[in-house]
């Protein structure tokens, strides 16, 4: 029996180009609630992130996986992982960032979101993210305080000055010039570990959709694993089942197939 589900954002729940989301999910994900199955985001997205996207349309969640796994809270913002990335990782970022003054990269608090810089490139990833563009601040912020998720603005071939400066970090990349990097020891699977053992849930009793590599840890780690149809084969190669894209409302679709919904 199906507990809770857990779900991905981007590509997910809100596809790239309708930027919301859609009205039968806006019926869906509370329907759900109804009949007693707790519902998560579990995204790479910061809570301020969502906030100031308007994405959601107001619905409620149960509980939040957010910064791939880094920091993970409940409905009421109560955090129960809180996973920062190591200070000598931030300063050899750090490094890089000031030898590279061209590369601009996004650096994620739990609370505070920040950019090293905004240019072309930057302004053509945030279009792609249809989010607003954060406020600038020099790379030393890195050094002040916590940074669950840094997110520089990079090709593949420009990554690997990042990688080698962060030896205690993994990258995921999803899109051509950008890429998410957290601690080695994180990553969503062990948001959703967290999160199950926070509230109880067992494996079988979890269901996680995703569309990304990034999704592929919490998808093996649920009983039921949904890929979406936008998916890449490495991501349908371990799900359960594969859907229909986020603009098919491939959502939908699996709550249906499964059961869940009438």
């Amino acid at each position: 029996m199906i507990k809770a589900i857990f779900f991905d954002v981007d590509g997910t729940l809100v596809s790239f180009r309708q930027k919301f989301l859609s009205d039968r999910l806006l019926e869906d994900l509370p329907a759900l609630r109804e009949r007693g199955i707790e519902i998560f985001l579990s995204t790479g997205r910061a809570l301020q992130d969502l906030d100031r996207t308007g994405m959601l349309r107001g619905v409620q969640f149960d509980g939040f996986v957010t910064l791939n796994g880094q920091y993970c809270c409940d409905a009421d913002g109560t955090a129960y992982r809180d996973a920062p990335i190591s200070m000598e990782d931030l300063r050899g970022a750090y490094e890089v960032l000031m030898a590279n003054p061209d590369l601009p990269a996004l650096m994620e608090g739990s609370t505070e979101s920040y950019l090293t810089q905004i240019n072309d490139r930057v302004r053509e990833v945030y279009e792609f993210l249809h989010t607003q563009l954060y406020p600038v601040r020099s790379p030393e912020w890195l050094l002040e305080g916590k940074v669950y998720q840094f997110v520089p603005f990079v090709t593949p071939e420009e990554e690997e000055l990042f990688l080698a400066a962060m030896p205690g970090c993994e990258r995921t990349r999803w899109h051509s010039e950008g890429i998410d990097i957290v601690p080695r020891s994180g990553g969503k699977g062990t948001g959703v570990r967290a999160a199950m053992e926070r509230y109880g849930f067992a494996r079988e009793e979890i269901m996680a959709f995703g569309d990304g590599e990034n999704d592929i840890g919490m998808m093996e780690l649920a009983g039921t694993g949904v890929a979406m149809g936008n998916a890449p084969e490495s991501v349908k190669a371990i799900a359960s089942y594969v859907t229909g894209t986020a603009e098919e409302g491939g959502v939908s679709q699996a709550l249906r197939h499964f059961g869940l919904l009438p």
